[in-house]
């Protein structure tokens, strides 16, 4: 009896071979495979590499370039420019396939891999069911129980993948037209695109930079008490927006040098373990802690993955497995790490149950370590392995313990308040010691007590303008918004960079010109595009096309007649459209063009001051020459 079982990457096809049993490489036009004996049976364990079909316009005689498109079919990838390399996939794949009995998908447990799997089996082994592996990692135990325990292929994943990418090229590639034949129209050509995930997602980024352009700060007055051993009470009212008010309650007071302490409040709080990490949270810890891009993040632990080191990554839990066995096996593996071992014995000897976190993955627990590394990790890598191990460990240790003091002065007659914050107890943060918590030790105050006061300080501020996202804050706005995957939203921030609609500054996000361009432009002229209602509404379609509750053919159907009349309304203004981008562009143009200062020949940078932003030389300190506008 002899099987085949494809992978998704060749990683993963020679780990799952090694469980199985002694694997015997071999290959087929330089595409290696696996062969094993077990239990009297000829296994072949082969791999795609990635998607091996793609969508491809059905052209019918159509000129390069019009628009609306929706006749598309699936096509073999290597077909596409660029992905040549998949043919000799495809190529080993038809021929393994040859006189098997039974074809095991062992692909991702998610959209995409059930996807990749079906086309693998129905297109290159002319099969249209098969056997499934699930599995959430690459361990011998879980990969053999997936294989003598298979499934069946989810169609309803299948559907709402097929679905999913269709959608995706019917609002990319049209859209997108739409916007080049504009320009086309008044006679200039520049490529351009956009999406059905990325226009909303850009439409919420020139939002806050809209916000940030129209804010004018406002004065504000703060009066502090400071006190022996550089303590700062702060005045109960803590803003005053009057300076005369603010100046009246300071001349009361700015004499006083004496406070009395009029009540002392002490609580002490337990906070629990933050709970393992799903994608998204470990994206934006990578970030906060490490600087590494979501991006990187996700390919990083996609690579542990692999390895066999840690968890499926694309996973939106925070829990981990309720089987205490499996969790047990997993925690006497990573006690041979020196840094976990008195953590990992005291788990084990008291059999602690981890925390758990509110969100939750019918397909994949929370991301956690598996296996002890057999070979060295990269920098990165090492630190990821680091942070999900410890973050894992942390799930299982004790609460933290912290007090908070609040203190109220009576200094002059006027309310004064002081606060405190310290760690008691460590608890989880000694595991993973990551987290940002506040020390402020403050003196044993006594009501009643009479305590000296330094000087009196009045201090004008100003309130500051809403902050641009940075690559950690947008995943999380885009997943709190409902807008993109947990797989996808790293790659959406990624294309609007790429495609010049957005820039990184100092750490933040801000957008360009012509990303500005063209977000006014289609909130212009055809707003639903970039509604980010629209997108929300096609995801839950699409979940509802998991569940088998919607037809694929109905929701693209849908899809096709909105698309249709707002292609319609867009193709009767395209000249308008077009000189619109054409100003924005030719903006663009002028304001990154060098610009010299006049004083000392410096380059003038655009900076943000309190009041607004300005144009300064690079030269600042030597040379202080400023410009409001060019």
């Amino acid at each position: 009896m002899k099987k085949l079982i494809i992978c998704e990457k060749p990683k993963v096809a020679k780990k799952i071979g090694e469980a199985l049993g002694k694997a015997e490489k071999r290959s087929y036009k330089g595409v290696p495979y696996y062969q094993v004996e077990r239990n009297g049976e000829k296994i072949i364990v082969a791999s795609a590499v990635g998607h091996l079909f793609a969508l491809e316009e059905d052209s019918r005689n159509r000129r390069f370039g019009e628009y609306p498109v929706f006749h598309v079919k699936w096509v073999p990838a290597y077909i596409l420019k660029g992905r040549e390399y998949v043919k000799k996939y495809v190529e080993t794949l038809k021929r393994l396939s040859r006189d098997v009995e039974d074809i095991y998908i062992a692909t991702d447990w998610d959209i995409e891999g059930e996807l990749i799997g079906y086309h693998a089996l129905y297109y290159i082994c002319g099969r249209r069911d098969g056997k499934r592996m699930r599995f959430s990692s690459l361990t011998g135990g879980e990969i053999v129980r997936a294989y003598e325990n298979p499934d069946r292929i989810d169609f309803g994943l299948v559907d709402a993948g097929e679905s999913r990418h269709t959608l995706d090229w019917y609002y990319g590639i049209n859209v997108s037209r739409a916007l080049m034949q504009s320009l086309k129209a008044v006679n200039r050509w520049r490529t351009m695109s956009t999406g059905r995930v990325q226009g909303p997602a850009l439409a919420f980024l020139v939002e806050r930079e809209l916000e940030i352009k129209k804010f004018k700060s406002k004065k504000y007055w703060v009066i502090e008490g400071l006190l022996e051993g550089g303590i700062k009470a702060i005045h109960a009212r803590e803003k005053f927006w009057d300076e005369g008010e603010a100046k009246e309650v300071y001349n009361k007071i700015m004499d006083k040098r004496k406070g009395v302490v009029l009540k002392v409040r002490r609580r002490e709080r337990s906070i629990k373990p933050l709970p393992p990490f799903d994608l998204g949270t470990l994206q934006r810890e990578a970030y906060r802690i490490y600087k590494l891009s979501p991006k990187e993040t996700q390919e990083i632990a996609q690579r542990l993955y692999e390895q066999g080191y840690c968890s499926y990554p694309r996973t939106s839990s925070q829990r981990l497995p309720d089987n205490w066995e499996y969790l047990e096996n997993i925690l006497k593996k990573i006690k041979k790490i020196g840094e976990y071992r008195g953590y990992v014995e005291r788990i084990l000897k008291e059999c602690r149950k981890p925390v758990k976190g509110k969100k939750e993955d019918p397909a994949h627990p929370a991301i956690h370590v598996v296996d002890v590394p057999k070979e060295p990790l990269t920098p990165k890598g090492r630190k990821i392995y680091d942070l999900i191990a410890r973050r894992t460990l942390g799930a299982f240790w004790d609460d933290m313990r912290r007090e908070y003091v609040d203190v109220h002065l009576d200094i002059g007659g006027e309310l004064f308040k002081v606060s405190g914050a310290r760690t008691l107890y460590k608890g989880w943060q000694e595991i993973y010691y990551f987290t940002n918590v506040e020390e402020k030790e403050i003196p044993n105050f006594r009501e009643g007590e009479v305590v000296a006061i330094e000087k009196i300080v009045l201090e004008e501020r100003e309130t500051k303008p809403p902050k641009r996202y940075t690559l950690s804050s947008i995943i999380k706005e885009l997943e709190k918004r409902g807008l993109g995957t947990k797989s996808t939203r790293a790659e959406i921030v990624e294309k609007l960079i790429k495609r010049g609609y957005v820039i990184e500054e100092r750490g933040n996000l801000k957008v360009t010109n012509l990303g500005m361009a063209v977000i006014e432009t289609l909130k212009r002229y055809c707003p639903e595009i970039v509604e980010e209602g629209m997108t929300r509404d096609m995801e839950e379609k699409l979940e509802k096309v998991q569940r088998r509750e919607v037809r694929k053919e109905d929701i693209l159907k849908e899809a096709e007649e909105r698309l249709r009349k707002i292609l319609q309304e867009v193709k009767s203004k395209e000249v308008d459209i077009g000189r619109e981008l054409i100003r924005r562009m030719e903006e663009d143009r002028d304001m990154n063009k060098p610009r010299i200062c006049p004083r000392c020949g410096g380059r003038l940078v655009a900076r943000r001051g309190k009041y607004g932003e300005f144009f300064g030389c690079s030269n600042y300190p030597r040379c202080r020459y400023t410009t409001k506008k060019f």
